[in-house]
């Protein structure tokens, strides 16, 4: 995974961001259960990558940013709810989702997906039930394959149905599964690896918002300018 230069924010749900006093008020969302771009500590704590980097962003566009959740299948409606300004949770800019948003510049490129199994498990194959997450790219390309789909609100509860055996293989992300495989050594491996779907990673605002996603634009320039976001 791309990195930081400086990996030092811990940003907290709701908690400002930007701290200039006469900064912009900006609510970004989140899923806030998307490991390694987003998840909650013990403590109800926003962490990881996109965490930190919408503390930078903030900085640089003089915006004073607050934190809003909402699940994944609801990111889009509760955008154009107003319910938050920003889209920041891993959501890759595609040609159906720019039909209905708007997106920065990317600011990462499109992650790897990768298919994981039960240790010992195999590839999928025209028999096979392969779980993904329900409104991702993954959808699309196991349809494309001709495997039997089963979708799952959340990755973990995709996950959770490999467990159980209700599919043959989930396919997800790539440093979310490597996460998974980390913290649960044994129980799961990836047979297909370095799986490219669809563009990159942006941040999704409202189409009328050009003036926002214009400072967004400037602010993600200037982080890949000098280095503190390297991608």
């Amino acid at each position: 995974m791309h990195r930081l230069k400086s990996l030092t924010f811990a940003t907290a749900v709701f908690a400002v961001l930007g701290l200039a006093s006469h900064a912009t008020p900006v609510t970004f969302g989140s899923v806030a259960d998307f490991a390694p771009y987003n998840y909650l500590d013990d403590e109800g704590t926003l962490q990881g990558f996109e965490a930190e980097l919408a503390a930078l962003i903030c900085a640089r566009a003089d915006l004073e940013c607050t934190w809003a959740l909402a699940p994944w299948n609801d990111m889009i409606g509760e955008l154009m709810l107003n319910s938050f300004d920003v889209i920041m949770t891993g959501m890759q800019i595609t040609t159906s989702r720019l039909e209905q948003i708007d997106f920065s510049d990317e600011y990462f490129p499109a992650d790897p997906s990768a298919i994981l199994v039960l240790t010992g498990g195999t590839a999928p194959d025209i028999a096979s039930v392969v779980g993904a997450q329900t409104d991702t790219l993954q959808v699309t390309y196991i349809t494309d394959h001709g495997w039997a789909l089963a979708e799952f609100s959340t990755p973990e509860d995709a996950v959770q149905a490999l467990i159980r055996g209700e599919v043959t293989a989930v396919i997800g992300d790539q440093a979310y599964f490597d996460a998974i495989i980390a913290i649960n050594p044994g129980i799961f491996d990836t047979v297909e690896r370095d799986v490219i779907i669809g563009g990159g990673i942006g941040l999704g605002l409202r189409q009328s918002d050009d003036s926002l996603r214009a400072s967004l634009d400037a602010a993600i320039a200037s982080l890949k300018a000098d280095g503190t976001l390297d991608t």
